[in-house]
């Protein structure tokens, strides 16, 4: 016996009975499907309407190449091995996106000091001009959590850089939640990540889901594995200057 999805009238919206011979007590006809209640706090949103398409914006950057451009204010996981030049890229890709946006980028740094990475800019002509630091240590030397150094980011800002995921937050649960909280902000971030001795991402599997694009940077090339606006994998060489 097959089973008929419940009906209502749709002039009074009576409940269809059983046996009704087609016509409701109101004398109407015309029946229709009774929506499905969905419990309180759950979200339900229909796919009809157009949404805006990923745009990549290009820029001549070599972490932009390597990912077909960078879709302003999604999330991309920068890794590799110490060396590789991880934080140098990231350095390139934040000046330039500040410079098309004109705006301001934050550099939440818990790997180096201000010189340190002030110096990264030049290895490939940047500018650090309109990027601000937040470091891991206050004014009276304790350390500061990411969550109080994301507070520092103003909501315009044009760019963040996480130096590094596994150096903010130690645990994986910690790491986790980092990338959740910057999932929700407006500005692009660049979360660097330290690789494990397996030559793959450091922490949770799970934190290359959480992100929109995961690029990892080699001596000789950028392979992207994930990437929701260009096909991948891909590969592009780097420049030996590089």
């Amino acid at each position: 016996m097959s089973h008929k999805p419940p009906l209502r009238c749709a002039v009074c919206l009576r409940r269809r009975p059983l046996l009704c011979g087609g016509y409701c007590e109101c004398g109407a006809t015309v029946w229709e499907l009774i929506p499905h209640e969905v419990p309180p706090g759950i979200v339900v949103e229909s796919l009809e309407e157009r949404s805006t398409p990923l745009r990549p914006t290009h820029f001549p950057a070599l972490l932009s190449r390597a990912l077909g451009g960078v879709v302003l204010g999604l999330k991309v996981l920068v890794g590799g091995v110490p060396g590789a030049g991880k934080s140098t890229l990231c350095a390139e890709l934040a000046a330039q996106i500040v410079a098309k946006l004109d705006g301001l980028g934050y550099w939440l740094d818990a790997e180096q000091n201000r010189n340190l990475v002030q110096e990264l800019f030049p290895r490939t002509g940047s500018s650090s001009r309109h990027i601000r630091l937040v470091s891991r240590r206050s004014e009276s030397g304790s350390k500061v959590g990411w969550r109080d150094a994301l507070q520092a980011v103003p909501p315009d800002a044009a760019v963040i850089v996480v130096d590094s995921l596994q150096r903010w937050a130690r645990s994986y649960a910690e790491q986790t939640t980092l990338l959740e909280t910057v999932a929700t902000m407006h500005p692009t971030v660049l979360v660097v990540s330290h690789f494990n001795k397996a030559g793959q991402f450091a922490g949770p599997m799970g934190n290359e889901y959480d992100v929109d694009a995961t690029a990892i940077v080699r001596p000789k090339n950028i392979e992207v594995t994930k990437c929701r606006w260009s096909l991948c994998p891909r590969t592009i060489e780097r420049p030996m200057a590089s």
